[in-house]
This record gives structure tokens, C-alpha cells and sequence, in this order.
């Protein structure tokens, strides 16, 4: 029988595996796991459902968490704070390498490191963070080196043909904006020729000003649907939707399976 894969939230534990793996938030294990399979033990830093720009891990935490021999970091502030308790033992590995950063004023990251943190939510980046994935794992675990080369394979196909999908879709799509409670989407727009619009306002609330200039500015790109967060307040989404008499839809960049929910947010955007 196939060995079950163990995956580790809040640092449980870990299981016996080639390579102890922490990542930042659960769509990195999605990737980690389809490359790694039964070789590695994924520890998943901030839980589902919380707000990683806030998110403050438990000082047992940290000290569990350096059990870890490598971890795929994203630039999240709680980050910084980390890595002296684990760069002595632990690889540190950052996902940004090699991608063109999306500038970002939204608070989402540290004040020295102003970009948009949110790379996993674009089809083409996830290819490069898949395939610095592989190659880490397969300098720690050699001996599986053409399994994490073949996994990965696979994954860039499903990979590529999920970019198609999006670039078809969305290219028939006359809505070129659109209206989201919090800016996490600058990468995924990026890629398909979209103006994303935030509520939020670096990092906070909406001010009365701004407010009325993001209504007049969606009334004139017709926006009919407004896209809200479960990790951040909907007040001023849902303010902006009355007064625009127009649809709400949560959506949740951090859904586990990437690959489907960014099928199920071209669909979204090219339907609102």
C-alpha cells in the first residue's frame, strides 16, 4: 500500500522523510508536495484561513519549526523575524529569486522590502517557484533527484496548459478591471492584461476621499461584481458594493489545490 503523506500543520511533528520541508503558507505545500510526494514532510507555517501579512507564529513555534532542514520563504514580515532563530540549522531557500517584483504600497510586506508577496497567485511564476523547488530538493535528496525531475515535469505541463486556459478566457472577456477588497491579485493581472482596483488602502481601511474616487473610478469601468477576502475586513467592500448596487464574491487566494483556484478565479474575473 502506498505510504500515506503526513502533512504537518502548526509543527505537529514531523515523519520519517528524506527532507523536512517548512513552507510559508499552505499553496506552497501544494507545490511542495507534487514534486516531493511520499520524500518530504511539509510543516505549514501560518494555518488555513489566517492572514499571513499579520500572522505572528507562537515562540514554541519557532523552536519546533527548526527541526526543519529546509524552508521555501515568500517575503510575509513574520519571516524576518524567524530567520535568526533558524538560519544556523535550517536552509533558507527565498521564492522571489529570479522574478520580476510587483512594487506594492499595500502593507503587505516589510517596509524595507516593498513588493506585492502574492507570486503563487500567476500560472508562470509558479513554474519558476516549482522549479527551484525541484532543484532544492534535489540537491538535499540526490538519490530521488529523477522523481522530482519527473514530478515537476508533469506539474509545468499542468502548469502551462492552466496559463492557456486563463489567456483564452480571460481574452474574451470585455471586463478589464477588477474591484478587490485587498491587492492580491497584481501578479495574476499582470499576466492577463487586467487593472486590478484595491479598496484597501495600504493596508488599511478606505478613507471617505478615497472611497468616493474608487466609486466614481469602478461606476466608470462598470464593475458589477466586488471581490472580497475571508482574511480581511469586508466592511468597505461591501459599503462600495451597495453604492454601486453590485454583486459580492469571497474568493481566497490561499485555497490549498493553486491549480484549481486559479481556474476558479480566471472564470470569476472574466464573468464579472
Amino acid at each position: 500500500m502506498r505510504v500515506l503523506f503526513l502533512v504537518l500543520l502548526l509543527f505537529g511533528g514531523f515523519a520519517e522523510a528524506n527532507s523536512h520541508v517548512l513552507v510559508s503558507i499552505v499553496p506552497q505545500k501544494f507545490l511542495v508536495e507534487r514534486i516531493g510526494g511520499d520524500y518530504v514532510t511539509i510543516s505549514v507555517i501560518v494555518p488555513p484561513g489566517a492572514n499571513s501579512h499579520t500572522y505572528e507564529p507562537t515562540p514554541k513555534q519557532v523552536v519546533t519549526a527548526q527541526k526543519g532542514k529546509i524552508w521555501f520563504r515568500l517575503g510575509e514580515s513574520f519571516e524576518t523575524r524567524m530567520i535568526p532563530s533558524l538560519e544556523k540549522n535550517t536552509r533558507i531557500i527565498d521564492q522571489r529569486v529570479g522574478i520580476e517584483l510587483i512594487q506594492t504600497g499595500c502593507g503587505c510586506c516589510n517596509a524595507k522590502d516593498a513588493h506585492d508577496p502574492h507570486i503563487w497567485l500567476s500560472p508562470k511564476l509558479l513554474k519558476k517557484q516549482a522549479a527551484q523547488i525541484a532543484q532544492v530538493l534535489s540537491e538535499h535528496d540526490p538519490e530521488h533527484m529523477k522523481i522530482f525531475a519527473h514530478n515537476l515535469g508533469q506539474l509545468e505541463q499542468e502548469l502551462d496548459l492552466l496559463d492557456q486556459e486563463c489567456a483564452t478566457l480571460l481574452a474574451r472577456s470585455p471586463q478589464r478591471h477588477i474591484l478587490v477588497s485587498h491587492p492580491a491579485f497584481g501578479y495574476f493581472c499582470r499576466d492577463y492584461n487586467l487593472e486590478q482596483i484595491s479598496i484597501e488602502m495600504e493596508g488599511r481601511e478606505p478613507t471617505p476621499r478615497h472611497l468616493t474616487d474608487l466609486i466614481q473610478k469602478a461606476k466608470g469601468c462598470e464593475i458589477k461584481m466586488v471581490f472580497l477576502q475571508k482574511q480581511h475586513n469586508p466592511r468597505g467592500g461591501k459599503r462600495i458594493a451597495k453604492e454601486l448596487k453590485a454583486a459580492t464574491c469571497f474568493v481566497d487566494p490561499y485555497e490549498e489545490n493553486v491549480i484549481e483556484n486559479l481556474r476558479t478565479l480566471a472564470n470569476l474575473f472574466a464573468s464579472s
